[in-house]
């Protein structure tokens, strides 16, 4: 048993590594048929823990002078309690995945600040506030707009396009 124990241990404990170095948790497994399948229900991030603690703790146990009847039932039952916490905790982390991208919609109507001149058909920045999160957007005056548009100054943002805010001087009394 004790081959058997290092086997999985070795086989289990550098994929967990690489797990936790590259932040992967799947191991691919997408490209369908039995093994995109297997991969989906057990990911092999799962699987890698599983063998690295059933390996290292029959080792532990083996070393220890724990009976092979029960080094094993053992072995097996902390594998299984540790694939089961990390099934749970990566599903855990799927299901409360939070994103910071904002689309262009959202930036409609913010009110913000200009940090690099925009001036005439000259390219500028703005920063919009987001919940709570700073956003820095290359912007363009709306064309109908007379006047250029300073470091600091209060602007709105009428739209944006791929990126790019059309931004209007907002009215001193708003800002």
């Amino acid at each position: 048993m004790t081959g058997l124990y290092l086997f999985a241990a070795a086989a289990g404990i550098p994929l967990v590594l690489w797990f936790m170095i590259s932040g992967g948790e799947d191991g691919g497994g997408a490209d369908g048929g039995l093994a995109g399948v297997m991969f989906r229900r057990l990911p092999l991030s799962t699987m890698a823990i599983v063998a690295a603690t059933f390996g290292v703790c029959g080792l532990v146990l083996t070393e220890t002078g724990t009976s092979g009847g029960r080094a094993v039932t053992a072995a097996v039952i902390v594998g299984l309690v540790a694939g089961l916490l990390n099934g749970a905790l990566f599903s855990y982390l799927r299901r409360s995945e939070s994103t910071t991208e904002v689309g262009d919609e959202q930036l409609a109507g913010k009110i913000g600040r200009v940090v690099v001149p925009v001036a005439g058909d000259r390219r500028g920045r703005i920063a919009v506030s987001v919940g709570g999160q700073q956003i820095h957007l290359s912007a363009h005056a709306v064309p109908e707009a007379p006047a250029d548009l300073g470091v600091g100054s209060a602007i709105v943002v009428v739209e944006v396009h791929n990126g790019i805010a059309i931004v209007a001087a907002l009215d001193p009394e708003l800002s």
